[in-house]
């Protein structure tokens, strides 16, 4: 049995190296073009006038990110205005979780109306770039525009 216990404990460290680390203050924030649930394809580009962004990563199922729509919601409706709009992007893979299906996140979308975009991140690439570990895991992004040569 020890044997086991000691190939599974090297495994998961193997697996937690491999695990991308969460972006730091001051880090560039990874772009993206994921598929929204209006099925347009969204990223930082889409929003040319904005100062910057609150990406949170969030989903249907999880318990806290479930308790945490409204405050979502709310800091959607605080922070648009003043330039830093919500993209949500939901980082569960579906054939895991059934509730987390692109179909069901339609749904929540339009029952909770989200007057923000509600992303689907396919092989959690966006997930693994920003490190997030948890739902609901926000990120405030500030655009900087790039210096000219």
């Amino acid at each position: 049995m020890k044997k086991y216990i000691t190939i599974l404990l090297v495994f998961t460290a193997i697996l937690s190296q491999a695990q991308s680390k969460t972006l730091k203050a001051g880090e560039p924030a990874p772009d993206f073009k994921l598929k929204n649930v209006d099925n347009k394809d969204i990223s930082f580009e889409s929003y040319p006038n904005a100062k910057g962004f609150i990406v949170v990563f969030t989903c249907n199922t999880c318990p806290y990110a479930k308790a945490y729509e409204q405050r979502i919601i709310d800091l959607d409706k605080k922070f648009r205005p003043e330039g830093y709009p919500v993209i949500a992007i939901n980082p569960n893979d579906p054939e895991a979780s059934k509730a987390d299906t692109f179909d069901k996140m339609q749904d929540l979308a339009k029952e909770k109306k989200y007057a923000f975009p509600y992303l689907f991140d396919k092989g959690q690439v966006v997930t693994d770039q920003y490190g997030a570990k948890h739902t609901p895991h926000l990120f405030v992004v500030s655009k900087r525009q790039k210096e000219l040569s």
